[in-house]
């Protein structure tokens, strides 16, 4: 039977995320309970598993506590459901709101089950992180759940694109980064001026042969 991190590092890795970022996801304010957990010295309690419950529901609140039984919930996916792909850019999809046609298809997968939904990046802001026409795994998010340093794509009045995220000198103001620098500059961005914003949770690059 796996212990308690070996468990909770299961979910970890199942989400794709760091343990700095998990932590943050379920509503922790710092990893370092996590860290307690790995090194042996705390197990996992009823409202941590609640937490990780709660933002994962697929997720066997009885099996993380316990071991027993099956990580996920028999009942997690059936075949009709999964992230709708649209064959667009993303930002495309993102202005487009409830209008959106008709996915393409349904992705499956199950480290990206709780995203919303998946496009194109067809720019170039983000190489060579992100290629242009890699698929991208979207999460709509509030503002208030920013994670400093991670990758989203921000809708608003003034600015619509795919960038990193960092907080501004202001603490009213973010600081939008991209990875090719030598094309693109740096942007700052007012908080209360964002329309919508994802999560980018997962990138998938179709290798040409």
């Amino acid at each position: 039977m796996l212990d308690n991190w070996q468990r909770l590092e299961r979910v970890i890795k199942w989400t794709g995320l760091s343990v700095n970022s998990f932590a943050l996801t379920i509503g922790l304010k710092r990893s370092e309970n996590l860290y307690q957990i790995k090194k042996g010295n705390n197990g996992i309690s009823r409202d941590l598993a609640e937490l990780v419950a709660a933002k994962y529901p697929s997720i066997s609140k009885g099996w993380l506590l316990s071991g027993e039984g099956d990580m996920f919930l028999s009942s997690r996916q059936n075949a009709s459901t999964g992230v709708p792909f649209y064959g667009m850019d993303v930002l495309d999809i993102v202005r487009m709101g409830h209008k959106r046609p008709e996915p393409r298809f349904l992705i499956n997968l199950p480290m990206f089950e709780d995203c919303d939904v998946a496009g194109l990046c067809l720019g170039t802001a983000m190489q060579p992180e992100i290629p242009a026409g890699s698929m991208l795994m979207l999460k709509q998010v509030p503002v208030s759940s920013i994670i400093p340093g991670e990758t989203y794509v921000i809708h608003s009045t003034r600015f619509s694109g795919i960038r990193i995220i960092r907080q501004g000198e202001d603490p009213e103001q973010l600081l939008l980064l991209p990875r090719n620098t030598q094309e693109y500059d740096p942007i700052t961005l007012e908080k209360a001026k964002i329309g919508k914003l994802f999560l980018v949770q997962g990138i998938i690059i179709k290798k040409n042969t």
